[in-house]
């Protein structure tokens, strides 16, 4: 492949021109990019009207509501003492699967080096990444004089274990009723799994309760929520005096779904943490890399078919995959069929390194979900310097200027972009250090003292100044 010259107009680069919200690559550009035998059946390569009429109505109900970038509001003011919040969570590092366990951790870790003090509570027990001023209950062990907590309080891992229901309903038995908590100040929640818990609990010590939503039931299930999820969702969402929202647009469906008044939610955004191990390999060769669970919700074989019509024209190029979820037999048979089985890696789960590693070594970084509440692993990729293609309806694409934007359903334009990237080093570069850039400008300690605003938001209207 050869390098394209570099083109600046009025001062920007062209990954900036061409970001995503409408640019589309030159003709000759989409006529590089390779048709695999999937559609031939389509007149001309292109879908017929009706199918097309009913992807652009599917993308207009998924896509959250753009709203405007909120007023930039007074700097959250420095609480004189520290604080003492109880957390609520589900997992925590070393043993997590998706991004809220990194959010918790992260969160964590800038508020315990601010010196606030949290008791996290995890239906699971440890080990846990060692953190300053953070300290681990979960239900089983015993702490200051507590009785055994009985087997039903023992949380399986998820909605398809036998009894699952049952012990999560114990788990927030426990958390609503646990001892041993001295002078809190605040009860946070994350997601929908500790909400009871924690609604019980903060009346109970008559403090005040914020909730955290990663993501809804609406997302998860491609809109068709399981009714009893959905209920904790919303018995949380109501019920706290302050939501916390990943996104903008996830600010606006927790308003529009769950009728929560919009002045109660406040909008906190993921971030990534620099590190050396994101540093680029040399020599790791040309890898599209797709990182994060394999759910119907991710889209992931959008990726796969995308590659396939890249695949002949980018021999050099291998498709990774890396990552664990129920839609893995699905995506091995469709590579199967789509003819590109030997061009495609499936990595399985990955560790914390391999990750590093893996996104070090990445050409082109694709998240292409059907609906995404923020999509961390695309902030990663540019913090890493990948230049990265995402859906239009995940929440990162509110905060970058300087990835492609593409609808989910649009193969023929996911693999554009993806062939587009590969033949022009020049852009990629420009496009990477551009993302990287963006990435990293507000970090952790950033959100963290976001969040702390929030705290002491409510301490100041509950009149207990902090």
């Amino acid at each position: 492949m050869t390098e394209a010259p570099s083109r600046r107009t009025k001062g920007r680069t062209r990954a900036a021109r061409v970001r995503t919200t409408g640019g589309r690559p030159k003709p000759h550009t989409r006529r590089a990019v390779g048709r695999s035998r999937e559609s031939s059946s389509r007149t001309s390569g292109k879908l017929v009207r009706r199918d097309r009429s009913q992807l652009e109505a599917l993308t207009s109900t998924l896509a959250w509501r753009r709203t405007p970038e909120e007023t930039p509001s007074t700097p959250p003011r420095v609480p004189v003492r520290k604080l003492h919040i109880v957390m609520v969570g589900w997992e925590y590092p070393p043993n997590h699967t998706g991004g809220l366990g990194v959010h918790c951790y992260e969160l964590c870790r800038e508020l315990g080096r601010m010196g606030h003090r949290i008791t996290f509570l995890t239906p699971f027990h440890g080990p846990f990444t060692e953190t300053q001023g953070v300290s681990f209950r979960w239900p089983g062990r015993r702490t200051e004089g507590e009785p055994p907590v009985p087997f039903a309080y023992q949380v399986t891992s998820g909605p398809a274990e036998p009894g699952w229901d049952t012990s999560m309903n114990s788990y927030n038995d426990w958390v609503g009723s646990l001892a041993g908590l001295k002078e809190v100040d605040v009860v946070h929640v994350h997601d929908w799994f500790g909400t009871r818990g924690g609604v019980a609990l903060s009346r109970r010590m008559r403090r005040p309760l914020v909730m955290t939503i990663h993501s809804t039931e609406y997302d998860r299930t491609l809109g068709f929520p399981g009714a009893e999820i959905r209920e904790h969702e919303a018995y949380g969402l109501q019920r706290a005096d302050r939501v916390i929202a990943v996104s903008r647009h996830l600010k606006q469906q927790v308003v529009d779904r769950y009728g929560v008044p919009p002045g109660k939610v406040r909008v906190v955004y993921n971030a990534v943490r620099p590190t050396p191990r994101l540093e680029r390999l040399r020599d790791a060769g040309v890898i599209v890399l797709y990182l994060g669970r394999l759910a119907a919700m991710k889209g992931v074989d959008t990726f796969l078919r995308a590659a396939a019509r890249v695949a002949p024209l980018a021999p050099a190029a291998t498709f990774v995959v890396a990552g664990e979820g129920p839609e893995l037999p699905r995506l091995l048979t469709l590579s199967a069929h789509l003819g590109i089985s030997d061009r495609v890696l499936f990595l399985g789960k990955v560790t914390e390194e391999e990750r590093s590693l893996l996104l070090a070594g990445a050409s082109v970084f694709v998240l292409p979900s059907v609906v995404e509440p923020f999509g961390i692993a695309a902030l990663e990729a540019m913090a890493a310097g990948v230049p990265t293609i995402v859906s239009k309806t995940s929440g990162v694409a509110e905060i970058t200027e300087n990835t492609f934007a593409v609808d989910f359903w649009d193969i023929d334009e996911f693999a554009s972009r993806i062939g587009e990237l590969l033949q022009y080093p020049e852009l990629r570069r420009l496009m990477g250090d551009a993302s990287r850039w963006e990435a990293l400008k507000a970090g952790w300690p950033e959100r963290a003292l976001e969040t702390v605003g929030v705290y002491v938001e409510l301490l100041d209207a509950a009149g207990s100044r902090p």
